[in-house]
Order: C-alpha cells, then sequence, then structure tokens
C-alpha cells in the first residue's frame, strides 16, 4: 500500500478494534514476517480483533479496498502459511481465547479460535476429557491455525488428524459475512460438508473465529514401549505388522539415530542411540488392558527385526519417551547447524520402507545432515534437513534434496503433507500431486468464497 492509502487504513482499523491493537511500528511488524517455516514477508499492518464482530468489520474494510488479509494463529507453521506474502493485513487472533462451552455429557466444547491448544487440554483434563489432536507445537498453536491446517500430530495413528474433531464453525467470509456450518451432533448426514470445506483451507476461503471440537474420555491407563531396532528399514517394515497382529496404537513414532543423539544432547534422555526406534502407546479403559497387550506387541517387534523391546507405565518414564518425539525438531538444532528445514511426507504404509530408505539415499547423495522423526503409524514422516542457510551452495544442496524428496512421495503414491499444509513450502508439489481438474476445482471454490483474491495470497498455487 502507498503511505496515503496505509495512512487511511490504519485509521479505520483503531476505529475497529481499538488504537492499541493496530500495530505499524516496523520492529514490531518484523515479528510477524515469518512463521516457523524458511519464508519471510513484511505485512503493511497488523491488527488483533477480540470479537467476531471486530473480525467482520476488518474484512469488509479489506474488500472494500482489496487489500490482502493473512489471518494468523500461534505463528508454528512449518509450511509458510502465515507469512504474509501480499503485505496488506495480518489479523492476530490471539486475543480471542476464550474456552467459551464444555459440554462432557454432549462430549463436545465450544472455544474461540485464539485458545492455545495446551491450555484446552489442560481445562478439559479437569473433566476427564481430552481433544484428540496432538501437534507437537501444542504449547503455542492456535485450535484455528490447527484447523485452518489441518493439524495431525503424535495421537494421530488412532485418532486421525483435526478433521476428524471438528463438528461446527464460526467463519467471517471475505466479504464480513459471518456464518456457522456443521452442528452440535456428534454425526449429521444435511447437505455438503460446508464444515470439513474450511478445515484444511489455510485462510483462504475466511478466517474461523469459533468451533465446535468433538472430545472423548481420557484412557483409564496407558503403557509406553519402545522398540529397538539396528536397521531403519526393519523398523519402518514393523510399522504394519504390528496393525496385523491386531494392535491398534494410540502412537506409534520414529526416532531415527541422528535425532536420538541431539536429543539427549539437549535433554539427556538416554535414549539408546541404535539406527532407529519406535516409541508405541497401549490404551485401555482399565489398567490391566495394556499391560496384558505390552509383552505381545514386544514378541510383534522382536519377531520382525527389533534387537530389543521393553514397556513402562511409570509416569516418569513415560513422559521420557514422549519428549523423544515431541522434543525432536528443536533438538536438532544441537547438532552444529543454525537452520532445519522440516519435510512432512506421507506415504502408503506398505511403502514406508522403501520411502525412508530412499530418503537416506538421496541425503547422503546431497552430502547434508539429516535426522528422520515421524507418526509413521499413518506414513507419515518427517526428514529434518540440517543445513547453514548463510551457505548459498549448502542451501543449493539442502533444496536438491528437498524437491526430491517430495518428488519420491508423489511417486509412491502419498502425499506432499500430511499435516504442516501446503502454505508457500509446498506449492510447487501441490500442483505436481493433484491434477489440473482437481485444481481448477479448488480455485473455482475459491472464486466463490473470495472473488476479489484477498485472502491469504501466495500459498496453495504459490500466486
Amino acid at each position: 500500500m502507498n503511505t496515503e492509502k496505509l495512512d487511511q487504513v490504519v485509521e479505520e482499523l483503531k476505529a475497529i478494534v481499538g488504537e492499541e491493537n493496530v500495530i505499524t511500528d516496523p520492529a514490531l511488524l518484523y515479528c510477524y514476517s515469518a512463521d516457523a517455516s524458511i519464508n519471510q514477508h513484511m505485512p503493511d499492518v497488523v491488527v488483533r480483533p477480540g470479537k467476531t464482530e471486530e473480525v467482520s468489520e476488518v474484512l469488509k474494510l479489506a474488500n472494500r479496498e482489496r487489500i490482502p488479509v493473512h489471518p494468523r494463529g500461534g505463528g508454528t507453521s512449518l509450511s509458510g502459511s502465515v507469512v504474509p506474502y501480499g503485505g496488506g493485513i495480518v489479523v492476530d487472533m490471539t486475543r480471542m481465547n476464550k474456552i467459551i462451552d464444555i459440554r462432557p455429557a454432549d462430549l463436545w466444547c465450544i472455544v474461540e479460535a485464539g485458545v492455545i491448544h495446551a491450555d484446552l487440554e489442560r481445562e478439559l483434563a479437569k473433566y476427564g476429557l481430552f481433544y484428540p489432536p496432538d501437534p507437537a507445537s501444542s504449547e503455542s498453536a492456535t485450535i484455528g491455525g490447527t484447523i485452518a491446517t489441518n493439524a495431525g500430530g503424535l495421537r494421530g495413528v488412532k485418532y486421525g488428524t483435526t478433521r476428524d474433531w471438528v463438528l461446527g464453525l464460526e467463519v467471517v467470509l471475505p466479504t464480513g459475512d459471518v456464518i456457522n456450518v456443521g452442528t452440535k451432533t456428534l454425526k449429521t448426514s444435511s447437505g455438503y460438508q460446508l464444515c470439513r470445506l474450511f478445515v484444511g483451507s489455510e485462510g483462504t476461503l475466511g478466517i474461523i473465529t469459533k468451533a465446535v471440537l468433538k472430545l472423548l474420555p481420557i484412557p483409564k491407563a496407558r503403557v509406553r514401549v519402545m522398540g529397538v531396532f539396528d536397521s531403519v528399514v526393519d523398523a519402518a517394515r514393523a510399522v504394519s505388522q504390528i496393525f496385523m497382529a491386531g494392535i491398534t496404537p494410540g502412537l506409534l513414532e520414529f526416532v531415527d539415530k541422528n535425532a536420538q543423539k541431539a536429543i539427549n544432547s539437549w535433554l539427556n534422555l538416554g535414549l539408546p542411540e541404535t539406527e532407529a526406534i519406535l516409541i508405541i502407546d497401549l490404551e485401555g479403559s482399565t489398567e490391566e488392558e495394556p499391560l496384558k497387550l505390552a509383552p505381545y506387541l514386544e514378541r510383534v517387534l522382536k519377531e520382525n527385526g527389533a534387537i530389543e523391546a521393553r514397556y513402562t507405565s511409570d509416569p516418569e518414564e513415560m513422559n521420557k519417551l514422549y519428549l523423544a518425539r515431541a522434543k525432536a525438531y528443536p533438538a536438532m538444532f544441537r547438532l552444529g547447524k543454525p537452520t532445519v528445514l522440516v519435510e512432512d511426507i506421507t506415504v502408503p504404509v506398505e511403502k514406508l520402507p522403501e520411502a525412508v530408505k530412499k530418503v537416506y539415499e538421496i541425503t547422503e547423495k546431497h552430502g547434508i545432515l539429516m535426522g528422520i522423526i515421524g507418526h509413521i503409524g499413518d506414513g507419515n514422516f518427517h526428514p529434518l534437513l540440517v543445513y547453514d542457510e548463510r551457505d548459498p551452495e549448502e542451501v543449493e544442496r539442502v533444496m536438491k534434496c528437498h524437491d526430491e524428496i517430495n518428488e519420491l512421495a508423489i511417486k509412491l503414491g502419498g502425499t506432499v503433507t500430511g499435516e504442516h499444509a501446503v502454505g508457500k513450502v509446498k506449492a510447487k508439489y501441490f500442483l505436481k500431486e493433484h491434477s489440473p481438474e482437481e485444481i481448477e476445482l479448488m480455485r473455482g471454490i475459491k472464486r466463490v468464497f473470495d472473488p476479489n483474491g484477498i485472502m491469504n495470497p501466495g500459498i496453495l498455487w504459490g500466486e
């Protein structure tokens, strides 16, 4: 925006949300120029609405003036989904952080979009309930952001991703109109599933302001199992055999040797630093259920290549194993390089051994240090590429790995993003993964909701 227009818009925004909730200081705007990805772009102004009516007025203004709008939650996106590539207005939703209602008998709650995921979990625990999606960024990620990106997490193997737990949404459209989609019942067959359309839309169709979320009672008992492997391929191959043995784990995570080394360096968890470990949860409605199943799972792991398998129900030991996976990404910075590019691919479970093996071959070919972690039970894993962004030659080699890893996912019948969303980082692969006909249908939907193209330009198809 030119200075004159920006000044006019800033004054109107101040009238909507109050002067204290409009940010124009360049130093503060810089904090909104990036997310957890490697991308960056400065916004013109940041606005912090406190209620749905204010979001509506902001969007009416932006739509009238054809100003790009970029919704933002906790800024934890790893795909560049909240980077304001179009400049314009960043709408920071973190002031809208109320837990409005919790209905234990109905197994749902209503929350505002700016509620922090972990804060909701702590409140629900008072009622003996939990919200199954479990992103590793739980302490910072907002509910609105996790819905907009269809976030997954460590419990995805049993409980699915965010889309499986959103019953209804309040959304402000680019016109400023406020709509409610979905339901407060646990099932419905009433018309098009518009609620599902907004889940994973990455802020391109409107701004989510409230959500009705489905809940479950917290499992009465849990046992955590670790399988130790001297071959990453064996570990990947064992995944399908766990399910074939009739076991449905609550968590099934993969951590390779480099990731274990980094985690031990940071948190001193005493991981074995072998080629790979699998971390597996067994859940039950009684204390006895998971304890009876654990020895059977140990046997299944050993029959499928594990050199060691052990289980624990001790809370401290279980927490150590949980941290081994949940804190793996930040731990990778302990390996001596300042930058980590987080990949997010998913392949059919039967293709996991081939996919993991080829990812190692790709990074070795280009001389890039890597660790692999992942929610491998549903075929989703994260190669973590460690490099120095100040070295142009090393950046070039990392980008070659980036290309080849995503091409591999498509070739194996998988997807280039299992839970981090497309954003800007995956845009060119997204166009390869989907047919031209699919892409045109998506563009058509975008035009229906956002004819002036103001919502989060620059992501999905990279425009």
